[in-house]
């Protein structure tokens, strides 16, 4: 009987070791509330065309899908500060400001991103991860991305998003 009791305990304790190896344990900031601010669009194309509402969805989008894939991996509890709350609470938008009406929210740390872009077929995608407390930057990522389309801007936010994932903040 002995003998049978510590078998069903092993296989419990690796059982639970297959769990933890195959899903992984939550990262250490896993609890953090992260606030996304919305993120801008920098368009020095020079294009005629006005792509301004294609623009404002693509934003939007990649806000809302930033944040809803980093809470659904567990990464963090990412909320997006709507555009008109941030700009009611900060219109000057100055650093302190931002950082205090993210801290409002609740943030521990900040999603600061801004999309660039260039020509036709360039755009480029400033990231950072901001600690709400210091103002100070813990993750800095600057991809570029070819094309504006929407599948284009969904491949960079995936890209991203792996990047944040296997990304470490800097802590120091």
């Amino acid at each position: 009987m002995v003998w049978i009791a510590s078998r069903r305990r092993l296989a419990g304790i690796v059982t639970t070791a297959l769990l933890f190896a195959t899903h992984g344990a939550l990262p250490a900031h896993a609890a953090e509330a992260l606030v996304i601010l919305p993120i801008k669009l920098l368009d020095t194309s020079g294009e005629p065309t006005d792509q301004a509402s294609q623009h404002a969805e693509r934003l939007v989008h990649l806000a809302d899908s930033l944040a809803a894939d980093l809470s659904r991996m567990g990464l963090y509890r990412a909320t997006v500060l709507p555009p008109d709350s941030l700009r009611q609470a900060c219109p000057s938008e100055d650093i302190a400001c931002l950082l205090e009406a993210a801290r409002a929210r609740g943030a521990e740390l900040i999603f600061v991103g801004v999309v660039h872009k260039s020509s036709t077929l360039i755009l480029q995608l400033w990231a950072r991860v901001v600690d709400a407390r210091t103002g100070r930057d813990l993750f800095s990522r600057d991809l570029n991305f070819r094309g504006d389309t929407d599948e284009a801007w969904q491949r960079a936010q995936g890209f991203l998003i792996s990047q944040i994932r296997d990304g470490t903040l800097d802590r120091r």
